[in-house]
This record gives C-alpha cells, structure tokens and sequence, in this order.
C-alpha cells in the first residue's frame, strides 16, 4: 500500500514548519501538517500508516516543544512577540490526538507567567501577583508565582 497523499503532503507540511518555526508561516505549515496526520489517524482506509501518522506527530510535538524549551532556558529575555508565538506554536498540539511531552502544560504555564511579567510592568507588585493567582486558578496549580 503506498502512502497517503494526505501523509506524504503531511510531510512536506513539517518539514517547512521545523525550517521557519519561529515565523507566522512555519506556525502555518506546522498546523496544516497536524491536521493532515489527524486525518490519516482516522482514516479507517489508512491501515498501517494510521500509527506511523500519529508517531509523526508526537515527534514533532516533542521537537517543538524541545524547540520551546531551549528558547526559554537560554537566558534571554524574549520579547512579547517572540513569548506569544511560542506559546501559538505549542498550543497547535492541543485538541490532537499527538503525545505531547509530559513538562507541555508547565512549559505552557512558564510562557504565560512570563506574558504577565510583560504585561504588568509598571504595575504594583500586589497587581502582578493577582494576576499569577488568576493564572494559578486557572491552572490548578496552587502558586504561579
């Protein structure tokens, strides 16, 4: 049984997605590229390539948020632009049927907090920290601070 088209187009979705994936277009590609594999996961008619589409996709949900990962722990301070696109990148995984790595919902709650540091400064220390109290709230997590 040959490829799907919608796997080998999958593919080529992916691979300009890891090669621009700090730009609108690779955000693109990487979304497109994920709805595609979803397609072949359910596709009844995709018989082998189902499991090979859904490996795919948790590999390249563990490169992105990989990805991720190295930009937050290089000691910079990325700008808001930079923190809001990444935080678009990891989301495209949710609501898929990909493994995404097990740290996704903190690197995702590490990216917020640092939006907020953004977003409230010049603020008082007490609105900031209403605001990581309404990120722990929403998270379940018992301190976003």
């Amino acid at each position: 049984m040959d490829e799907p088209s919608e796997l080998s187009t999958a593919r080529r979705h992916l691979a300009r997605a890891e090669a621009g994936i700090e730009t609108e277009e690779g955000l693109h590609h990487l979304q497109e590229g994920l709805g595609l594999l979803e397609r072949v996961t359910e596709s009844p008619a995709a018989g082998k390539h189902g499991p090979v589409a859904r490996n795919l996709g948790g590999t390249y949900a563990a490169k992105v948020h990989e990805h991720v990962q190295r930009q937050l722990a290089s000691g910079r301070n990325l700008p808001e632009p930079a923190l809001q696109h990444a935080f678009a990148v990891i989301r495209a995984f949710d609501g898929t049927c990909f493994d995404v790595p097990a740290g996704a919902r903190d690197l995702k709650i590490e990216l917020v907090r640092r939006l907020i540091d953004i977003y409230y400064e010049g603020y008082s220390a007490a609105e900031r920290q209403r605001a990581y109290e309404e990120l722990a709230k929403a998270t379940g997590v018992r301190s976003a601070t």
